[in-house]
């Protein structure tokens, strides 16, 4: 404590003015920076800018104190507040050598003021160096004053976090750093440091543990009695001896993928980043492994490949010119690999010549004339299959000859599906004129104008040639390009569903009631070689089975599918002819066609005989033309009327009419299909890629990889983990009721200790900027 001497000497000393100062002019320090604007300085136009005065910078920031009253008495409950967001004001003047120069520092004062969607930091001070971040808390005023120039502004500022950061100019972020190694007293570690805020309020920081890091383990502030508990271990960095390398282009993933193996067992995994050394490029460096294929082998990606993107393309004489973007750095006789141009131009290639800093060619003999082995046209699209890689590109023309009418002609190929398929519009014409006609056996055969393009097991409709041919129809075959044939069903035809033969007779059996007669001839189809034929029904055993004579081995009931049978002639009702046109009347369904011959049997003259039906005028009545006297109807017996299914080739007249649907199903086809040899340069897209592959080189000495050791980063003044960059699951490696250090004014004694392994080799960093509140 003072006695009264010395007080009277320090009041006295403090009492007396200061001398006035030498002045020696401005000095312009250079000491207030915002964001990367510079003041107090004189720029390198001449401008001379100044700060005259912060104000709000010096002062406290204000105060937030909330007031709540008590629930009895006078007064407020005493609770601790908080700082507000600091605002404080910049003022200042620039002054320039010459008035011309002001709109444009104008204009540089304006820039870095344009703080609302940004923000920078403003230090002031040189030692220590006082930061803020900051943005725009108000207007921002310039105003020009006299007529040399000199310009006053004001720019209102809000730091966010009022409290003032020393900043370390030789950190690009401005902290100061302290590193702790471990605990660890064979080593000589204490596991203890030092970190001096020299500030006057406490400040938040970044911790950095490096493994190894067996865990648990604990950081505590002793200063602040503030502890961090650490729960999981952290992996160290691990180092290999590599001996094998190799570099392979992946055209898929346009990537160079090295290839690394290790003497031993490297414990790497997928994610990791490890450090390579000693390889040379592009092996060496920073990279995040890939694969794992073997616990000897991992891949990367390793940029190696020089890839240009493609613009133009074309190919004239077998050589293929290729423009890219921007200029290639290709030379000639360099293997190229051309990628996602098309089919022709894809491949690998050896440059021929580089014409121009963005062009080069090389040697492309297009592919001869292919040939089609299968077609398809569906929604008037046709696509064709090729038997070896077409090449052929979509908007260029392509001739097909030798497939079918369908398919025949020049197209502009819209798509090319695969390497051996390819697509064009083809509007199929679906409806063809028939001028003739002709049945054997019921299966009609007709005659078109023109080649049809109709193929087997396609529906077509028939119409304007008969009542007995028109209908809906499968096609079964195509006899020629103007012919098509079907099989014309009869209204007698019947399912046989099961057959039989014993001592020479055979028997069938019908899915329905039959209607045959015995005597009458039946026609068997699709049953079996033994049973088809045309024969005379000997017996009826039940209105659905019937019987005929048949020399064969005897064969008990067996089922049979598809199957049919119908009347090859039936039994005679009556007779009559009036006005030379003979009507025929049938015991049962006639089933008869128009237009055929039959031959009518044993109703005698003038009936008896072979002829063409004219008429079916109900479904067990016909006619056919016979010149003769009026004959009255009449019953007969014993009479049969014989249909063998035959039309005589007969002209239609007028035109008949066939038509189909415009699709045609997929089937085998012969043909070819050829484009022209030449390509107009066009517009492309895709990549030129000069690889740089490496082959597999064992026997390596002397490279290494290194997996980098695990590092766990706690934000005290956030209140975040992060594990190797990720935040996601790095909470969990500290305590939940971790304290999150801050560092009080003066010096703070930090401890780091691994609980699980006491000689550990661990370290810890701690980022920090000292803090003041005024």
């Amino acid at each position: 404590m003072a006695n009264q001497a010395q007080e009277n000497n320090f009041v006295d000393r403090g009492l007396i003015p200061l001398p006035q100062p030498h002045l020696t002019g401005m000095k312009l320090q250079a000491n207030i920076i915002l964001g990367e604007f510079i003041f107090n300085t004189i720029d390198e136009y001449g401008v001379t800018w100044v700060i005259t005065n912060i104000d709000g910078w010096w002062r406290h920031p204000s105060p937030e104190m909330p007031d709540i009253p008590r629930g009895f008495g006078d007064g407020s409950y005493d609770v601790q507040g908080r700082y507000s967001a600091r605002n404080f004001t910049l003022e200042g003047v620039f002054l320039t050598p010459n008035p011309s120069l002001v709109e444009a520092a104008r204009d540089r004062l304006v820039d870095a003021t344009n703080l609302v969607y940004r923000g920078v930091w403003l230090k002031t001070g040189n030692d220590p160096i006082r930061a803020s971040f900051v943005r725009l808390g108000g207007d921002v005023n310039i105003d020009t004053v006299n007529a040399r120039g000199r310009t006053e502004f004001s720019i209102a500022l809000r730091a966010a976090d009022p409290i003032k950061y020393s900043w370390n100019d030789t950190n690009e972020d401005g902290y100061d750093t302290v590193d702790i190694p471990v605990k660890n007293l064979t080593l000589g570690y204490t596991g203890s440091g030092t970190v001096t805020n020299v500030g006057n309020y406490n400040v938040p920081c970044y911790i950095e543990v490096t493994g190894p890091f067996t865990g648990p383990g604990r950081i505590f502030n002793r200063t602040t009695e503030q502890l961090i508990l650490l729960t999981q271990g952290l992996k160290g960095s691990v180092v290999n001896s590599v001996i094998n390398k190799q570099l392979i282009f992946n055209v898929d993933t346009l990537e160079d993928i090295a290839t690394l193996t290790t003497t031993a067992s490297h414990r790497f995994a997928v994610g990791n980043s490890i450090f390579i050394s000693g390889l040379g490029s592009p092996f060496d460096g920073e990279h995040i492994i890939t694969s794992v294929p073997t616990d000897t082998t991992f891949t990367y990606v390793a940029g190696a490949a020089s890839i240009k993107s493609v613009s133009f393309k074309a190919l004239t004489s077998s050589v293929a010119t290729i423009e890219t973007t921007a200029a290639h750095g290709f030379t000639t006789g360099q293997q190229v690999l051309i990628n996602g141009v098309d089919a022709l131009f894809d491949g690998t290639y050896t440059i021929a010549s580089t014409p121009t800093s963005s062009k080069f060619t090389y040697a492309k003999t297009r592919v001869p004339p292919r040939t089609i082995t299968a077609k398809v046209l569906v929604s008037n699209i046709a696509t064709l299959t090729t038997s070896d890689a077409h090449q052929f590109i979509v908007g260029e023309q392509v001739t097909v000859a030798g497939v079918d009418v369908n398919f025949n002609g020049t197209y502009a190929v819209v798509a090319t599906p695969s390497a051996t398929e390819f697509s064009y519009a083809a509007t199929r014409t679906n409806a063809r004129s028939v001028i003739n006609k002709s049945m054997a056996a019921d299966v009609v055969t007709l005659t078109t104008t023109v080649p049809h393009g109709f193929v087997p097991n396609e529906v077509v409709n028939i119409s304007n040639i008969d009542l007995s041919l028109n209908g809906g129809y499968t096609i079964t075959a195509t006899p020629a390009s103007t012919t098509f044939s079907y099989k014309r069903p009869r209204g007698t035809q019947k399912d046989v569903v099961v057959k039989a033969i014993s001592s020479n007779t055979a028997t069938l059996t019908t899915s329905t009631p039959h209607g045959f007669v015995v005597g009458e001839k039946v026609v068997v189809e699709n049953v079996d070689s033994t049973f088809n034929g045309t024969y005379t029904i000997t017996s009826l055993p039940s209105n659905s089975t019937f019987t005929y004579a048949k020399t064969a081995t005897d064969l008990i009931a067996t089922a049979v599918t598809d199957a049919t049978v119908r009347a090859g002639s039936r039994q005679i009702k009556s007779r009559q002819l009036v006005g030379n046109t003979v009507t025929i009347t049938t015991v049962s369904t006639h089933g008869a066609i128009l237009g055929e011959q039959v031959t009518i049997t044993g109703v005698g003259s003038p009936f008896d005989g072979t002829y063409t039906v004219t008429s079916i005028p109900t479904n067990t009545s016909f006619t056919y033309a016979k010149t003769n006297t009026n004959v009255a109807l009449a019953d007969v017996a014993g009479a049969f009327v014989e249909m063998p299914g035959t039309i005589t080739s007969t002209g239609v007249s007028p035109d008949g009419l066939a038509s189909v649907a415009g699709s045609l199903v997929f089937q085998a086809a012969t043909g070819t299909a050829s484009v022209s040899d030449t390509i107009a340069r066009i517009a492309a897209s895709g990549k030129a890629i000069k690889t740089n592959n490496v082959t597999f080189t064992p026997g390596i000495s002397g490279a290494t990889a290194v997996l980098q050791a695990d590092i766990l980063e706690i934000d005290t003044q956030n209140r975040e983990v992060a594990f190797n960059g990720e935040l996601e699951g790095a909470r969990g490696r500290v305590d939940v009721l971790a304290d999150f250090i801050k560092l009080a004014p003066g010096n703070n004694e930090i401890e780091f200790e691994d609980t699980g392994a006491p000689e550990g080799t661990a370290s810890l960093r701690v980022y920090y900027r000292s803090g003041w509140l005024g």
